[in-house]
């Protein structure tokens, strides 16, 4: 175990990061802003449901093998673990293991405990999950009712950790203290980094970490496990569907690299800091250049750089004819991306590479992690409309109204507006197809077609469809209820 403490809490990505949600205008008055640091911490005086820190927490460590979930909050919070059985079984079916529903429990706090406190409920999940499970690790997450009363989670664990022989680690997720839900990762990864990452027994020079949000899929992974093998590296993909061993040994690793830099750079960082594991700061390599890009960075630090080149020369004359009969069929159509924030770019690079023309982008959040990755995807592709919305519907719906793409690419639960309006959609990440790297960008393209051959679900959804929003809020502008906040 590292003997590098820090703060017990991750700090919150709104101070951290310079993170911004409320944005609307076009590209280049975004990266005019960005460059003059006069971003301001704008707010909405109208906003629609969105996600909440647990939430994403949650999902970052559930498909950890022998490993329990215990919320302490009201059992209400453990709704969404229906959905990320989703994600979970999925992702376990794709990769050739047999699907499980994974192990969680509810404190289920009550307004007693409220009062009273729910230490004592915590401590009987915490051994009632050592003694169903025999796990190897127990995350015990908060929520917002357990912060509001204080709970000391850390004093319950540490008062159990020697009764019981699962590693015991806390998450601090409570959803009121940051607007950003992206904070929610740094939670899960700062529990982890101070209490499952051990000291290295040995540095393994080829072996290279790679984290991987439980959204992208194992053929994303058999991709990016063969660019690295022709590099002659070893990947090792963590922590969704990994096992507490692989996460354990992230430190002998030679280099920390990731498929999406919003959800690893916190991570990456303080492994960084603990154990002297350096890392690549790319953003994900979704699109050709960005693959081409991600290559040549991961390969300067092994000194492979004449080796990436020749690899990278290769693929791309592998790929190109399949790109060219994609590329002739979409050049010229016009295309909507809606997406967290390192997707919301390496998408729209995709498209650029089929001719697609970007009419506008719209990221959860924005924060330092891609003010570069922002700037050249503004010079590859325009001036397109851009807002900065933690998933608002009805902002969204207005500017669908105006731009009219020919596509639409959004997450999966937002891109049934887009659907009912009448444009082809396809959401921008697949349990069971791959997107990033050089196949992955066919396998996405070829996505793309099957819209182009079977536009009538679209079409025939929007006709029995009447949208929630009216005629009037469709003439307003769709950024009507942003409020001017202070410079950050």
């Amino acid at each position: 175990m590292s003997s590098k403490k820090s703060i017990n809490v991750s700090p919150i990505r709104d101070n951290r990061l310079n993170t911004i949600i409320t944005f609307g205008g076009n590209a280049s008055e975004l990266v005019d802003l960005t460059n003059k640091k006069c971003l301001n911490d704008n707010s909405r005086s109208f906003t629609q449901t969105t996600f909440c820190q647990e939430w994403l927490a949650l999902l970052t460590l559930s498909s950890i093998e022998d490993t329990v979930i215990i919320s302490h909050a009201p059992v209400g919070c453990v709704g969404s673990m229906s959905c990320i059985t989703i994600f979970r079984r999925a992702g376990q079916i794709h990769r050739g293991t047999q699907p499980s529903t994974g192990n969680w429990i509810s404190t289920n706090l009550s307004d007693e405990e409220v009062i009273h406190g729910g230490s004592s409920k915590l401590k009987d999940a915490i051994f009632k999950a050592e003694k169903r499970h025999s796990p190897k690790a127990i995350f015990v997450y908060t929520s917002c009712v357990s912060g509001i009363v204080g709970e000391d989670i850390e004093g319950v664990i540490n008062e159990v950790q020697d009764k019981v022989s699962a590693k015991v680690l806390p998450v601090y997720c409570e959803g009121f203290k940051s607007k950003v839900w992206a904070s929610g990762y740094d939670g899960a990864f700062h529990g982890v980094l101070n209490h499952l990452i051990e000291e290295p027994k040995e540095k393994q020079d080829n072996l290279v970490n790679v984290i991987n949000p439980i959204s992208f899929s194992g053929s994303d992974e058999v991709e990016l496990r063969r660019i690295l093998s022709n590099l002659s590296l070893e990947a090792n993909f963590i922590p969704n569907f990994a096992k507490v061993e692989d996460i354990a040994k992230a430190s002998e690793a030679a280099l920390t690299s990731s498929i999406c830099t919003t959800f690893s750079e916190y991570f990456a960082k303080r492994l960084d800091e603990n154990h002297g594991v350096p890392y690549t700061e790319r953003l994900m390599p979704a699109g050709l250049d960005n693959t081409d890009a991600w290559v040549r960075e991961i390969a300067s630090y092994f000194g492979k750089e004449k080796k990436a080149e020749e690899f990278i020369k290769s693929e791309r004359d592998k790929i190109q004819p399949q790109i060219n009969i994609i590329k002739e069929k979409l050049e010229g159509k016009t295309a909507f991306i809606s997406a967290g924030q390192s997707r919301a770019i390496g998408v729209p690079s995709l498209l650029a590479d089929f001719g697609m023309e970007i009419l506008g982008v719209t990221a959860y959040h924005y924060d330092e992690v891609v003010f570069e990755g922002f700037k050249e995807l503004e010079k590859k592709c325009g001036n397109f409309c851009t807002n900065i919305a933690n998933v608002q519907p009805y902002e969204q719906a207005n500017i669908l109204e105006k731009e009219k793409p020919d596509f639409y690419f959004g997450h999966m639960g937002e891109s049934v507006w887009a659907v009912k309006e009448g444009f082809p959609a396809a959401m921008v990440f697949s349990l069971s197809n791959s997107i990033v790297g050089y196949n992955g960008a066919v396998a996405f393209g070829n996505r793309i077609l099957n819209l182009i051959n079977n536009p009538s679900f679209s079409k025939t959804l929007s006709k029995h469809s009447k949208s929630p929003y009216s005629k009037k809020w469709f003439d307003e502008s769709p950024f009507k209820y942003h409020k001017d906040g202070e410079k950050i």
